[in-house]
């Protein structure tokens, strides 16, 4: 029987999850360099953040990433959402690296790099749970998170 290999086949395929879309336009975008910057927005979606590793959980909008980062200068650098809600964090960094974030303090998530690279780092603010739109504030500081 020839169709049962195609079955599981076409199975597996529908059962992997898109990945968020990196080159997709951002709700939002900011410049970081040597102030720190903010912005409120709605977290969550409907897509289940399908990056692989620790904390990489809740739910997306795989198509519109919450914001588009341009850092300058090179240094520590954290990114971090606050929220009264549960929330994720999903970045990539300008190699293309993801880093993920559930519960860095409290129910908030930051993602922090000791000494991140000049360039874009794309992020998605997620909820914890589907469909669950959130308002929350992301920002990015070189430094130390200001929780």
């Amino acid at each position: 029987m020839r169709l049962v290999p195609l079955l599981a086949l076409v199975l597996a395929a529908t059962a992997v999850q898109a990945q968020p879309r990196t080159g997709a336009a951002p709700a939002h975008t900011l410049a970081v360099g040597a102030e720190a910057a903010s912005v409120a927005l709605q977290a969550g979606g409907a897509d289940r953040n399908a990056v692989p590793g620790s904390g990489c959980s809740g739910y997306i909008n795989n198509n519109q990433p919450s914001a588009k980062l341009t850092v300058s200068g090179d240094g520590p650098l954290a990114i971090y959402a606050v929220s009264g809600s549960d929330t994720t964090l999903l970045v990539s960094d300008p190699s293309g690296r993801w880093h993920c974030s559930d519960d860095a303090n409290g129910s908030n998530p930051a993602v922090t790099f000791a000494r991140a690279a000049p360039g874009t780092y794309v992020v998605w603010v997620g909820t914890f749970s589907p469909n669950a739109a959130a308002q929350a504030t992301l920002s990015a500081v070189r430094g130390q998170p200001a929780w």
